[in-house]
């Protein structure tokens, strides 16, 4: 707290001087608060354990498995498909999420999250406020790339589903 009283808080004149509750700027977000609070007790009640860290530690590790599996199958079906083009690394490991950019030979980011819609699954087109890396790659003038991502409540099929969307554009 010493550390802290020494540094100024741009805060609203009526929050007090002294510190924690300079930082605080007004009154707190309960429904906030209350969202995460929800979502901690759903990643919780994915995992095993005495305590809720050890449910939480556990969940994230089941989650990272059934993550790497989607990864895995989406990764090895990307590769069949000649006309669409993954990039980032094309294999399952430390530095891949579950999250890919890709694009479609001969269609438009647009018109690839527009098909794939069409289809029950959402995806993002375009720069996705990543611009310098657009430009590096040499697609933001072409519109970008196609941006999918699998979390825990996805499953195999769904998966398929944006393979076979990708492959039918």
């Amino acid at each position: 707290l010493e550390q802290m009283a020494g540094i100024d808080a741009y805060k609203v004149r009526p929050a007090p001087s002294d510190p924690p509750g300079k930082w605080e700027t007004g009154t707190q977000s309960f429904e906030s608060l209350a969202g995460v609070t929800a979502a901690i007790d759903h990643i919780a009640s994915l995992g095993n354990g005495a305590t809720r860290r050890e449910q939480l530690t556990a969940a994230y590790e089941r989650i990272a498995e059934h993550e790497t599996a989607l990864s895995r199958r989406f990764l090895e079906g990307v590769a069949r498909h000649p006309r669409v083009h993954l990039f980032g690394p094309a294999e399952v490991g430390p530095n891949r999420v579950a999250t890919f950019a890709v694009g479609v030979e001969g269609a438009h980011p647009n018109e690839v999250a527009r098909h794939l819609s069409r289809l029950g699954v959402y995806a993002w087109a375009g720069h996705y406020y990543a611009v310098n890396v657009m430009e590096r790659l040499g697609v933001l003038d072409e519109g970008g790339l196609v941006r999918i991502g699998f979390v825990h409540y996805n499953n195999e099929d769904e998966v398929d589903r944006v393979l076979e969307g990708l492959a039918s554009v």
